[in-house]
């Protein structure tokens, strides 16, 4: 009885070394690039943020907290649209760490909206998990891992609100920019609806600056990653480009400033091959009461696909980012 005793201790100590050796191989969660952010999509989806409402004035202090936690120095930019409705910007500041080799300072602000449509409404947005909980959760995880670098340029962060209801929050910031500042701008990077869509895009702006683009394409084709430009089936829509209007980098790209936007959807549906059908499958999440737009729902019909958008696009601006030489 001893001896078997003591042989099943010993398999037993033997499936915990191999447990552990098999553990340590493989990542932790919480390492994984876009796991934050996964968190900080259920985090944000509390309730709807609709424009002008406690839950989004909550969410951006949610969001102001978390950009402090990481080291930057924050503010809210209040602002009133559609009447005296009041909402607010959160930026997130972080000066250059390393003497730029140009000047003046280069400047690169990095945006998502932060707002909802309402839940209950005929737009059916559920809980803005797609659009645009996602696009908020991976700007902040690619501020808390920038954070860990030093730079050659001035790094901004801004979570807009009141988009939904007419892009108010993006706008109000760009006619604050000083003249000196748009000037100096190199880049905005703007993450709106990434984790529904059937492929992963990147786009320039109809203003025709297209480095910082074509940078990051260059990235995307070092670390293989599934994201590509829209081909253009639309003859209104050239190949590469995003009309203005469809989100937040819209004032940024009228005012000259090069913009890279983000979106998961799909631009190869017909008729219109416009983008704003998401998925050949079920449709759109955003705006369509057919579809709640909450992460457990993408999740039940999309398995896995909301953390390989996250772990793409954060991985390719943070790169970006971290190797930006000027």
């Amino acid at each position: 009885m001893k001896r078997l005793l003591s042989i099943i201790l010993i398999l037993f100590m033997l499936i915990l070394v191999f447990s552990s050796v098999a553990l340590a191989d493989r990542p932790l969660v919480s390492d994984e690039v876009g796991s934050k952010a996964y968190s900080y999509i259920e985090a944000l989806t509390f309730a709807p943020r609709v424009a002008g409402t406690q839950e989004e004035f909550a969410a951006a202090k949610m969001i102001e907290q978390y950009f402090s936690a990481a080291g930057y120095d924050t503010e809210l930019q209040p602002f009133t649209f559609a009447g005296g409705q009041a909402s607010q910007n959160v930026i997130a500041n972080r000066a250059a760490t390393k003497k730029p080799k140009t000047r003046p300072t280069p400047l690169v602000i990095v945006g998502a909206h932060y707002d909802s449509v309402p839940g209950d409404s005929g737009l059916g947005g559920g809980l803005g998990a797609d659009d645009n909980a996602s696009g908020v959760a991976v700007m902040l995880e690619v501020a808390e891992r920038i954070a860990r670098h030093k730079q050659e340029y001035d790094l901004v962060f801004v979570a807009f609100g009141a988009e939904e209801a007419g892009l108010h929050g993006s706008f109000h910031y760009v006619e604050n920019m000083s003249a000196p500042d748009i000037d100096r701008a190199i880049a905005m990077i703007n993450f709106d609806s990434l984790i529904v869509g059937d492929k992963l895009y990147i786009h320039a702006g109809s203003n025709g600056k297209t480095w910082a683009r074509d940078e990051m394409l260059r990235l995307i084709s070092l670390r293989k990653l599934p994201i590509e430009m829209q081909p253009g089936l639309n003859p209104h829509y050239p190949a590469g480009f995003t009309p203005d209007w469809f989100s937040d980098y819209t004032a940024f790209n009228q005012a000259g400033i090069p913009i890279v936007a983000f979106e998961s959807t799909n631009w190869e549906i017909p008729p219109d091959f416009d983008g704003y059908v998401q998925t050949e499958c079920c449709g759109s999440f955003w705006h369509n009461r057919e579809h709640s737009d909450t992460l457990a729902t993408i999740e039940e019909l999309f398995p896995g696909r909301p953390m390989i958008r996250l772990n793409a696009y954060t991985t390719l601006v943070f790169e970006f980012l971290k190797h930006l030489n000027l």
